[in-house]
């Protein structure tokens, strides 16, 4: 069965939308190279995760089954199993931090609705950061809520998430143009930085994470779309919406990341720095509390296209035993990562929280994997015939740019990026990694050699 247009327009512009553009784009941005970032990250949106996300429509339309069921088709031999269960991780891992962020998020939206963080002294943003923080049982009851609405809507498979986006996107509409005038103040404040190759990177992998959910997802979409519906500049229009989206969040919290320094790559930043903008005040606090608002909606939310991932059937059903041990599992491990943050926590890795071994696990190596994986799959094996099926053959020179962009821009890119963060999780210099990878290929050619010399003609 086909979806209709409205349907699947609001499932593409809704799965753009996640929690990481509130809470962590503007930190990303403020420390490297403000407006020089900003720019990077469009460049990066446009050039790297378009055609990814394009890729991803085309794929669906040629195979017409879910990923679970490709991976089941036996096409992978022997591997099947460790990609699926790669997979299930992934998203698991993905789900589970989401639930763990948008515990706090919500926690502090309501608080702000209600009007419990104005008049604010600085004593009362420690004790309030500090008492929430010990509030176990609070944030346990936000993780709680958030399991039982995302039961409900991914119960219903494609309908429960174009509805939770009908409900989404029109409030992130009201905050984009109510951020009209702020974004003016945003590009008079911060400054053009020195383009250097940690930023490029960094700015690389955060529009790679900022379309984690969009990853996959969009295949899904992908199997249910006629083969004719022309999809290119519904793809355009999703990135200039999320691009325009990001640009609102930066301008709405940029002025308290100048109150609380942007020194970690902790989330919680944002979040501390909103709490410090509405404590004083001023002509700005409601907005301030829409930002919080759709920053809870969307907490909510985000995690519904990868549930629906590894529970939708080719069919359209949901695989609802499997979709419940997700939820399990994500919960449980997010009331993991809620106890790892605590102050005095044992659960930490080269002195770092679980929490953030997880998110650069998550974000840092499973997200730049994927997207390789979609770019290797199409780019590469995909043939040309049926890719050219879906495409406007008066286009050619477009189409020639995106099947090279695939075939060898965005592999490359995405190979740096995916080392660059394996070393930072791992622990290893540089030199060490390398003799890893020589020995490997060392290695490697040896056991080509055995077994050429382990064939022997038959007379």
């Amino acid at each position: 069965a086909r979806m209709n247009r409205l349907l699947i327009l609001l499932i593409l512009f809704g799965s753009q939308i996640g929690l990481s553009d509130f809470l962590l784009l503007p930190v990303y941005a403020a420390r490297y190279g403000e407006l020089t970032f900003l720019a990077l990250y469009a460049i990066f949106k446009l050039v790297i995760v378009l055609p990814l996300l394009h890729a991803e429509l085309v794929a669906g339309r040629h195979y017409r089954i879910t990923p679970f069921e490709w991976v089941q088709t036996g096409r992978l031999g022997p591997l099947a199993p460790v990609v699926l269960s790669a997979l299930v991780l992934a998203v698991i891992c993905v789900v589970a931090l989401t639930l763990h962020n948008a515990s706090w998020t919500l926690a502090i939206a309501s608080d702000a609705l209600r009007g419990g963080l104005a008049d604010f002294d600085g004593l009362d943003r420690i004790l309030y950061w500090y008492e929430l923080g010990a509030d176990q049982v609070h944030l346990s009851r936000w993780i709680v809520l958030q399991v039982g609405i995302l039961a409900v809507l991914a119960w219903f498979a494609w309908y429960g998430m174009a509805f939770a986006y009908a409900v989404a996107l029109p409030l992130c509409l009201l905050f984009i143009m109510m951020q009209i005038p702020q974004s003016g103040a945003l590009l008079d404040a911060w400054s053009w930085g020195e383009v250097t190759a940690e930023g490029v990177q960094q700015a690389l992998k955060y529009a790679l994470l900022s379309s984690v959910a969009g990853f996959l997802v969009w295949y899904l979409v992908g199997t249910r779309l006629p083969q004719t519906l022309p999809t290119g500049y519904w793809v355009l229009s999703v990135q200039l919406f999320d691009l325009w989206l990001g640009l609102s969040i930066v301008s709405a919290v940029f002025p308290g990341l100048t109150i609380i320094p942007a020194s970690s790559g902790d989330a919680g930043l944002v979040l501390q720095g909103l709490v410090e903008q509405i404590a004083r005040g001023g002509d700005g606090v409601i907005q301030l509390r829409l930002f919080m608002l759709v920053a809870a909606v969307i907490g909510m939310l985000s995690s519904v296209p990868l549930l629906l991932l590894i529970s939708l059937s080719g069919s359209g059903q949901t695989r609802r035993g499997g979709l419940l041990l997700a939820l399990l599992a994500a919960a449980l491990l997010a009331l993991v990562l809620m106890v790892s943050v605590q102050v005095e926590s044992a659960l930490t890795w080269r002195g770092q929280p679980f929490s953030e071994l997880l998110s650069g696990f998550s974000y840092s190596l499973v997200v730049p994997l994927v997207a390789l994986m979609i770019s290797w799959g199409v780019g590469w094996h995909l043939p040309p015939n049926q890719v050219l099926k879906q495409v406007n053959p008066r286009v050619g020179g477009r189409y020639l740019a995106w099947r090279a962009s695939l075939k060898f821009v965005i592999p490359t890119a995405l190979a740096l990026t995916f080392t660059r963060d394996s070393l930072g999780l791992s622990g290893a210099s540089l030199s060490e990694i390398l003799g890893v990878i020589a020995l490997l290929a060392v290695l490697l050619q040896l056991a080509r050699w055995i077994r050429r010399q382990a064939i022997y003609p038959l007379d």
